[in-house]
Formats: structure tokens, sequence, C-alpha cells
């Protein structure tokens, strides 16, 4: 079919945006997808679950529902994104790919014909159903996506079930809905199903939602759900599942059975390499294992000039997958550029929301050190759910590079944040970590409620909070997790924050607009930060105590807060007159005492 310079398997978001950048620096681009182009992201994931907790927060109906999700994916038709791809100057093949050996791809026939570029002089094309075409490449780059991962429930293939996606591209509302598992995607969708009426249980056999991110997060998200009528069951397995004739029966480990009509799985997802004849290049992998990448995001071990973006990676965010194309077309054009996962947001749409970014505290050294090629990690990403009670991982495979193979060094910026004491430098969702960072680095916690800042009060609702974690050892904020109304919109400037490596004590000293939920961020700095600008002791963590107070006694977080809070109301309730010593006449006295019943306090 023709030679190119870059071959890319894979049409969804790291794909695309591969393709697109490459073609437009000068590159011939041949771009093999079977399916829909654009991925899951826009058609079956991130663009329909959102469009449908807005119409659920709006109050709407489900018919109104259903037609904004289908206006919003456009029905399912990717021909618009194909002639962007063309007009780009990307040879658009629909098939499948498979590598046959260094050098060569061999596409066998999908849907569809072929979009090819206008002013291009290279003939593409798409085989045929049955027939097949070679393509020759000097780069080729993996972007072939995930699948869902059913669990072993006996009984599974019997039942009415659906996938994440299959649920987002159904119109049907079903009268009693099991999501199983509590991850991002089954929080997400269980609120929806409920607000609109259905009789949702959500089943995560963990002991809270959210496994992978602190347990405040997934309590206050569970208090939610329920408030929106879903029912939540937590720390128990799915064991069994029959069909009745009134739909279906799931029966969980510690005895409990659900009826309802229909399942739906959220229960995680693997990398999409099955049948790519990776073993041509070199490398073994296993279902389930994510290929491992340099900083560079080059496929290490690989014969050639192998690239890997997006979830093949081990990582489910678009953003995330986004990112790393751009690293792996600067890259191929010449343009050196090292990937950084110190920073990556991890977000739940719901209402109240959760964003979360950088270290927590509770990761593992197996769940955060790099992976050595060929490891085999199961991976879970939140966007698809943690799985049946698998472990949670999120972490991106980033390979030790032999010496003599790495083209360069990870530089000491693509290191994460420090982790918790029995913690590997980096903790879920932070991405790779140096082999060579320090071990023992102790995160420091600091928590606010947003009910007690001003922009909280206003609502006079059970909002949520915040949690922000600093390197006791550095100074530098580390993570952060948020839970509250579009969180994600007043929580970007963390994300800056933990990428660029910025001290507490600056990040405390920054002024946020008043009346909104940046207070909320203040209070927690200043808390890091110490009385002296300082990051707090590790020690003060150790034995669960907070910043000192305003009295310079050392006291539990929660009294430190309260202390804080009665004098602030205390200075309110009680103005000091104090008396004038020369006479005036009764209008300039009232204006002195008006002075004087104010602080400086009541300006922000």
């Amino acid at each position: 079919m023709g030679a190119f310079d870059v071959v890319v398997l894979g049409g969804g978001t790291a794909g695309v945006h591969v393709a697109t950048e490459v073609a437009g620096g000068g590159k011939t681009v041949a771009l093999v997808e079977a399916g829909l182009l654009g991925g899951e992201s826009p058609y079956l994931a991130c663009l329909p679950s959102n469009a449908l907790l807005l119409s659920a927060a709006r109050g709407g109906t489900w018919e109104d529902a259903v037609a904004r999700r289908t206006e919003v994916t456009g029905g399912l038709d990717d021909s618009a994104a194909a002639r962007r791809l063309s007009r780009a100057g990307v040879t658009v093949i629909r098939g499948t790919g498979r590598i046959t050996s260094p050098g060569t791809v061999e596409v066998s026939g999908g849907f569809g014909g072929a979009e090819s570029p206008p002013k291009r002089g290279v003939t593409g094309g798409s085989p045929p159903g049955g027939e097949r075409a070679t393509l020759s490449y000097s780069d080729l780059v993996i972007a072939t996506g995930c699948e869902p991962v059913a669990p072993p429930i006996e009984g599974l293939s019997d039942i009415p079930a659906w996938t994440t996606a299959q649920s987002l591209s159904s119109p049907d509302l079903p009268r009693r809905l099991i999501v199983l598992g509590g991850g991002a995607a089954g929080c997400e969708l269980t609120q929806v199903y409920a607000s609109f009426g259905s009789q949702v249980t959500l089943v995560e056999a963990e002991p809270a939602l959210l496994p992978g991110e602190p347990a405040f997060a997934g309590e206050i998200l569970a208090a939610a759900l329920r408030r929106a009528g879903a029912e939540i069951r937590l720390g128990s397995r799915a064991s069994k599942a029959e069909r009745t004739s009134e739909g279906l029966t799931l029966a969980l480990d510690d005895g409990t059975r659900i009826d309802a009509d229909r399942l739906l799985l959220a229960t995680g997802r693997r990398p999409r390499l099955g049948g790519l004849g990776l073993d041509t290049l070199g490398l073994e992998v296993t279902p389930g294992m994510a290929l491992p990448t340099t900083t560079r995001c080059e496929v290490a071990g690989a014969n050639g000039r192998i690239w890997a973006a997006g979830d093949v990676t081990g990582t489910t965010f678009a953003h995330a997958s986004h990112y790393q194309a751009g690293v792996v077309a600067a890259n191929i054009l010449g343009q050196p550029r090292e990937a950084d996962y110190s920073a990556i947001p991890r977000c739940v749409f719901t209402t109240p929301s959760v964003f979360a970014v950088g270290a927590v505290p509770g990761a593992t050294a197996e769940d955060a050190g790099p992976a050595a090629v060929g490891e085999t990690r199961p991976d879970h990403g939140p966007d698809h759910g943690p799985g049946n009670g698998a472990r949670v991982r999120r972490m991106l495979r980033i390979a030790r590079v032999p010496s003599d193979r790495a083209p360069t060094a990870a530089p000491a910026a693509a290191a994460p944040a420090a982790g918790p004491a029995s913690a590997a430098p980096a903790a879920a969702g932070a991405g790779a970590s140096s082999p060579d960072a320090a071990p023992d680095a102790r995160l420091v916690t600091a928590r606010v409620r947003l009910s007690d800042t001003t922009r909280g009060q206003l609502g006079q609702d059970d909002l949520g909070g915040i949690e922000l974690y600093a390197d006791a050892g550095t100074g530098v904020l580390a993570g952060a997790v948020a839970v509250g109304p579009d969180a994600a919109s007043w929580m970007s400037e963390v994300t800056l924050a933990i990428r660029a490596k910025i001290p507490v004590a600056v990040l405390a000293d920054v002024v946020h607009a008043f009346p909104t939920y940046g207070e909320a961020l203040e209070t927690a700095l200043r808390e890091l930060a110490g009385p002296e600008g300082r990051a707090v002791r590790a020690d003060q963590q150790e034995k669960g105590t907070g910043t000192l107070s305003e009295l310079d006694m050392e006291t539990p977080e929660g009294d430190a807060i309260e202390q804080h809070q009665e004098v602030i109301a205390d200075e309110a309730v009680a103005s000091v007159r104090r008396e004038v010593p020369f006479d005036v006449n009764e209008a300039d006295a009232a204006e002195q005492e008006r002075a004087v019943g104010f602080d400086d306090d009541d300006y922000r």
C-alpha cells in the first residue's frame, strides 16, 4: 500500500494527536484504525458521561438527556474526524494492523473506505474485506487503547450486562440496575441512573469507593450517591450471577442477593495489545501488561524506533494520552522532549466532583516503582473503575532502560514528589518515580472543609473538603485531593504548583479572590507552611498534630481550627470602644466610633 515515515496503530486520542502533529511537521503518516476515529473518549466515555451528568444536574428528563448525549457524540459518526485528519495530511486506513517484522505492518480490511491526504504523494487506501496490504515505516507508534475486563463471576455470560461503553450508547433506562465497580466510571454512572429514577445498587469489593484515593473522598462521594437514591454495598465481592424470570440476581460473598434488570460492568480495563505481533519486535507481553516506556515514550527493549502513547502505557486518562502524544510527536520530529508524570490530574465528574493530583498517602513501593522490562502489572485506571476487588494501580509503566539503549537519561524533574515513609517516592496516580529518590520521604497533610470558607457558607450545602500533601523534607507541595462543586476548575493551580515544584511557603502567600473556594487552599497552605513559613515537621504529622496555633501551643488540628474560629468570632462581636480625650461634636464622635468598630480581618 505504500511506504510511510510514520505508521500509527490506533486512532484514539493519542493516535490522532500524534498523526496530526507529525504530519504537520512534514512526515508522511498512515493511521490504522478499525473503529471510531477519536477513540472512546468523545463517543463512548468522557463526553457522553459528562453530558448525562450535566443533564441530571439541570433536572431534565431522560429523553432530553439522551438527545443531548447524541448531539454531543455526533451520533457515533466519525466522518468529521476523518476529514480533519485528511486535511492535516494523514492517510487514514480503516482496518486492523499487525507487525510482521521490524519496519513492516500488515493491514487487514475493516469497515468503510479510506481517507487519503489531498496533497501528499503517497497513495493511501483501505483493503476491502478479507484482503491484506503491507505498510512500511521508519517510526511506529502503538496507540491501540484499552479494552474492558470482565470479572471472574460465575454465570456472568448468561445475564443481561452492559459495559460502560454500551451503557453510554443505549437509550434504555433500567428500572433496577446494579453497577459493579466503585471507581470513577462506576460512581458517575451510578449518579446518572439514580438521578433519572433507576433503582441503583453500587457494589464495590473494597471497603470504600475510589479505593485508590484517600478515604475521605470516597466517603463524601458515597454519602452524595446515597442522597441521590443509590444503595452502596462495600467490602464484599460479587461471586455468582443468575438469570431470573424478571431479570437477574447477583450474589455477593457475604450472602447478600441483589435483584436487578441489568448489570453494568465498571470493573476495569487493560491495554489492548493482543494480536499486534509485538513478539516480532522482541517484546514479550502477557494479558493485562502495559508497554514499558522511557520518559521519551519510546517502548523499552523493542527493535527499531517504536513509540507508545495512551492507554497502552498503563494510564486511562484522555488528557494524559494527549500529553504523551505530544511527547512522542516532538521526539519523532527531532525535538527532544521527556514526559513528567508528577502532576497528572484524576477527576470524577459527579456532584460533588472529585479532583486528585500528584502523590497521596498510602501508596506502596509495588504500586509506585518503575516497572522492569517485561514485568506484568494489571492496570485498572480510575476512568473505568477499580475492578471487582482488584487493587488499583494507576502508575505508568516507566522502564529502566539499559544504559547502552537509553536515548537520554530520565531527568530529575520527571520524578514525582515523595510519598509517605513506607512508600516509594511516588504514590498512586503520580506517575513514575526516580529509582534514586529517597525512600524515607514523608508526606505531611493539611485538611480544610469547604463549609469553613465564606463561599461555602453562602451555598449552605455539605460541600466536601480538601487535603494537601507536602514533602516534609523539601517543603514542596506533592499532591492534593479535593471534593466539592466543580473541584477541577478551582484546583488547577495545584497541578501547576506540583509540576513546577513551588515551595509551600511561596504558595501560602498567594492571594485568592473573595469569596471563592480558593480560600480553602490558603488555609491549608498556611498550615503546611507553619508559623514561620516552613513546611510543618514530619514528627508533628506522626503524632497526629497540625500546625502551631496562634497561641504558639501545639494542638490537634481540629482544636487549632476551632480556636482560630473562636478568636475571630469574639473580635467580630465585641468591639472595644476607646474614650475620646478631647471635646468633639456628636457627629465626629460617631465617625470615630465606627472606625474603631472595624478590624483589619474584616477586609479580604
